[in-house]
């Protein structure tokens, strides 16, 4: 007896161990995917700009230059000017610039000249820059290297979002832990705790096989912000912290998102049915959240746009009761669960239903049933997620009425699907290896007769595992696609080893200072115009910091750029001759030539297996001119 509990006890320890280095190699598997999407895609577009320049100006500029023309409006006596939700737009064309900005308009803030449709919230971009202040600290050098700025901060936001999907993981592994009593017998005991862990494991593996989260994750989307806050708010709900899952939630639509209101809807009334939360709990943790969240924010917004803004009140505005988000197309209601979703989850959408249904192991059951006696499974249908899933399913219904939709706004409601793929994955697993669940070979007998079943279980899981696959297959085939729709970033980039080609030639072979200061009043400074087309496919200012500092290297050569917007006052169309270069969509533009045409708009041609791309952008120099 001595001897069979040692064995058993040997035995629980490797099974810890092993169940140990599994967690740690999916938990890689996520971040290893996330890296890949970083790194193959490092330039941005139009969708994350403005957390992305913001981060650029509060890295480079800080806060200095808002506080110090705040403190001259109230020196003066000027003042904020509260205007309405559309203060920064230009106003009745009397002539003036049509702005709240009262006093010091050239700041150096990117925003203020592009605002945008709808204001954003700083928060995650004061965040993530000040982390990277922290660093440059040690690393003096860093902010003479904008790229690499840039490639830190998104690495940030990645970190911080694996970690959340990793601290998930972990509380679906107590919280199955709970729920599955394990029995009296040991190696049962040692068994049955074996499939939360699978559970916990098969949800990183099904997360890192899809290209949404993954590729998402290192975007400066205020998405991305709120898909991070509430993938922690699901691991306090499943860690049956309802007041810490409301607190998550009320943050982020108060801050980042006031589309999470609807999610804090379904997912708090779900809770008051429950009796998880009082009434009286859920509206005072409510209003303090709340208003913490405004005093945390608020202050910061208004110093950054000049005048008291709360940024997700006009987003909310701007899209419920004027309902103008529907400008930018329109689609229909159920297209977020016959699109969206699909496309979003690909193949591993097929798992979710054995969640909530017990086929693998009833088909498993008659297939024993005529071998001999075996105890029948549970019902057919398998509720225990439903309370998870139900709201989030309501939350993305209730979306589905708003007519603009874009599977970005739904991604806080892929980690529960996940989740139930995970268990639904972890349901064809224990049919296919009836030992995790605890279940003896009873003899060699019913073994071999057996066998035609086991296969078809093992094939059933099979088929799970090559969901997964080809699902993962399918994100690095988005992956190697989106590498194509960033011919702006691209652009520029091609146009400054232009330019350092031009001046390396110019100078000739060489290097003596004397002919060096000879040549020198030839350089001509170089004038930049990048239109609408380049700025929202991947030109940032990081990009172009880069491309003018790389380019300036020692020179007395100005490198300056104009860009256009998709705003009204910043929308006009300059081809002066007056810019020395041009990247645009135009390929031939009078007084211009073509220097090098960069690819975009890329699609899957299947009949030929390649990536089709067609020219996107195009560099132009002006004519005569030269370094």
């Amino acid at each position: 007896m001595t001897n069979a509990n040692a064995n058993v006890h040997d035995g629980m320890k490797v099974a810890t161990v092993d169940t140990a280095a599994t967690r740690r190699l999916c938990q890689c598997v996520l971040l290893l995917t996330s890296i890949i999407a970083l790194c193959t895609c490092p330039h941005s577009k139009v969708e994350e700009s403005f957390n992305l320049q913001a981060s650029h100006d509060l890295f480079y500029h800080g806060l200095g230059p808002a506080w110090s023309a705040w403190r001259s409006s109230a020196l003066f006596g000027v003042g904020f000017s509260a205007g309405s939700p559309s203060c920064t737009a230009a106003t009745d064309g009397g002539g003036g610039n049509g702005s709240c900005l009262v006093i010091g308009d050239d700041l150096p803030y990117d925003h203020l000249k592009f605002p945008g449709v709808v204001p954003r919230t700083f928060t995650g971009a004061f965040f993530l820059s000040s982390i990277a202040k922290l660093i440059s600290w040690f690393i003096p050098k860093l902010p003479s290297h904008p790229m690499i700025v840039q490639f830190l901060i998104r690495l940030e936001l990645l970190l911080l979002s694996w970690m959340a999907h990793v601290r998930l993981s972990k509380s679906l592994e107590r919280h199955f832990s709970v729920k599955l009593q394990p029995p009296s017998s040991n190696q049962m005991q040692m068994q049955q705790s074996t499939l939360p862990s699978i559970i916990s494991n098969y949800y990183l593996l099904i997360t890192a096989s899809q290209f949404h989260v993954p590729f998402y994750s290192s975007r400066l989307l205020p998405n991305t912000f709120a898909l991070l806050l509430v993938t922690h708010a699901y691991t306090e709900w499943f860690n049956n912290n309802p007041r810490r899952t409301a607190v998550y939630l009320v943050f982020t639509a108060a801050t980042f998102r006031c589309d999470a209101l609807l999610l804090l809807f379904t997912i708090g009334l779900t809770m008051l049915i429950l009796r998880q939360l009082s009434i009286l709990q859920a509206i005072v943790t409510g209003v303090l959240t709340g208003v913490c969240s405004l005093l945390m924010t608020v202050p910061l917004d208004s110093l950054l746009w000049r005048r008291p803004i709360w940024p997700e009140f006009e987003v909310w505005w701007f899209n419920t009761v004027d309902n103008r988000s529907s400008e930018w197309g329109t689609q229909q209601w159920h297209w977020y669960f016959s699109r969206a979703l699909p496309k979003g989850m690909l193949l591993t959408a097929l798992l979710v239903p054995f969640a909530f249904m017990r086929l693998p192991e009833h088909a498993n059951w008659w297939g024993r049933k005529k071998f001999g006696k075996d105890r029948t499974p549970h019902g057919i249908f398998d509720l225990r997620l439903i309370r998870f899933f139900a709201p989030v399913c309501g939350f993305v219904m209730m979306y589905s009425f708003l007519p603009h939709k874009e599977i970005r706004f739904i991604f806080p409601a892929l980690p529960i699907f996940n989740v139930c793929a995970a268990y639904g994955m972890s349901r064809l697993h224990q049919v296919a290896f009836p030992k995790s669940e605890g279940q003896e070979i009873r003899n060699k007998t019913n073994n071999k007769r057996n066998g035609k079943t086991n296969l078809v279980a093992k094939a059933i899981y099979l088929s799970g595992v090559g969901a997964i696959s080809c699902t993962m297959m399918g994100n690095l085939l988005f992956v190697r696609l989106s590498k194509e729709n960033y011919p702006g970033g691209v652009a520029l980039e091609r146009l400054r080893l232009h330019l350092e080609t031009s001046m390396d030639s110019s100078l000739g072979s060489s290097n003596a200072p004397e002919i060096k200061k000879l040549q020198s009043p030839k350089w001509e400074n170089v004038l930049l115009h990048i239109d609408v087309a380049a700025a929202m496919s991947g030109v940032s200012l990081f990009g172009q910091r880069y491309a003018s500092h790389h380019f300036l290297n020692g020179e007395k050569v100005s490198f300056k750029v104009d860009k256009s917007g998709y705003e009204e006052e910043n929308s006009m169309e300059s081809t002066s001759s007056m810019y020395t270069h041009l990247l645009t969509e135009q390929q031939s533009i009078d007084g211009y030539h073509l220097i090098e045409s960069i690819p975009g708009h890329p699609r899957l041609d299947i009949r030929n297996f390649r990536i089709a791309t067609k020219d996107a952008i195009f560099i132009l120099e002006r004519n005569g001119w030269q370094i």
